[in-house]
């Protein structure tokens, strides 16, 4: 059972701390920071593709390699102590038709103190995952979340470490998981679970972050607006003048400017356009819609910038979108296609 492998993992992490080398000169910059904890979440069914997964409530455990900066330098320049590495991820979806996941990906996660005992993380992380019963039309049709072994892995968090002696720390996070392929192979309804972890941390040197005077640093006030281009392409579900289903695509190219606001913070403006080539079969096949499949938005947003790394985060308006007829049909053939699964 996975659970008497994660017992074994929380006991290699106790002797650790008898083994800790005491006349090792610790590296402050990047100490050594080893994790094992069990989560429990439900699955959000998210679509109408993934019904017959609402309800479901996998279960599984982590463990993770990871190293912890506490330096002076970097704690200034970006008010946090960034703790990043590896994490192993086993899930049981605990539903036949899903099977299970085993995830490998690299995080990073910004820790900030509050007062000397618990400390508030964000975490950020991306893999690959290996599921073990994707769609079969023949031995697993049921299953419309995902269709390939292999899959993207996404997951955010937040949450609470709270020190228990010199070494160790037991924390508690929210998160919010992801699996897909990206649409590259049809069925990929996607599976979405949200979920709390908790667990045992083991520190080499010590879980305690340290106190610097404050240091004001305003070289981001140096920083010019900077514009950012991007062209995509990705592939999406769509359908043959048969109405057969087939892979179709999604392009567009967006522009937007940057400017930084501080040492971690930036604040962005844009606008998007883009072809989506599978809606345009749903319309032109099944509704006899003609109208453009070409949309075009404006968007507001805000990026988190740590060391080699930005996070952005954007929400816009569509101001060029012609789906009125798409939404109305399409939504009462939503509503029929539950009704036939069920």
């Amino acid at each position: 059972m996975w659970r008497n492998k994660l017992l074994l993992a929380v006991a290699v992490l106790s002797s650790l701390s008898a083994c800790s080398q005491k006349k090792e000169i610790p590296d402050s910059l990047r100490q050594r920071v080893l994790v094992a904890g069990y989560h429990s979440g439900f699955i959000f069914a998210h679509s109408i593709f993934v019904q017959n997964t609402k309800g479901t409530k996998p279960d599984g455990f982590e463990l993770e390699y990871s190293r912890l900066r506490t330096d002076s330098v970097f704690r200034a320049h970006f008010n946090c102590y960034s703790r990043s590495g590896f994490n192993f991820t086993y899930v049981d979806f605990n539903k036949q038709l899903l099977g299970s996941s085993y995830s490998l990906c690299y995080f990073i996660e910004p820790n900030y103190r509050l007062g000397n005992a618990l400390h508030i993380n964000v975490r950020a992380a991306a893999g690959l995952s290996y599921l073990t019963n994707p769609f079969d039309s023949i031995k697993n049709p049921a299953n419309q979340s995902y269709s390939w072994p292999i899959n993207m892995f996404l997951q955010l968090g937040f949450g609470l470490t709270c020190p228990v002696g010199k070494h160790f720390s037991l924390y508690a996070r929210g998160n919010f998981f992801h699996n897909s392929n990206g649409g590259f192979n049809q069925p990929n309804g996607g599976i979405n679970y949200i979920n709390t972890s908790f667990g045992l941390q083991y520190f080499a040197h010590s879980n305690r972050l340290p106190v610097y005077n404050t240091i004001k640093d305003t070289s981001w006030k140096k920083q010019p607006v900077h514009l950012d281009v991007s062209v995509y392409y990705s592939p999406k579900g769509g359908y043959r003048p048969d109405s057969v289903a087939a892979r179709k695509y999604v392009a567009g190219v967006s522009f937007g400017l940057a400017k930084q606001v501080s040492n971690i913070d930036a604040v962005t403006a844009g606008v998007e356009i883009y072809y989506d080539e599978g809606l345009h079969t749903i319309k032109k096949v099944f509704l006899k819609d003609e109208s453009s499949s070409t949309l075009a938005g404006i968007l507001l947003g805000h990026q988190f910038l740590l060391n080699r790394f930005t996070f952005s985060q954007q929400l816009g308006i569509y101001v060029y979108k012609q789906t009125a007829y798409y939404n109305e049909i399409y939504a009462d053939l939503s509503i029929l296609f539950i009704t036939v699964g069920d």
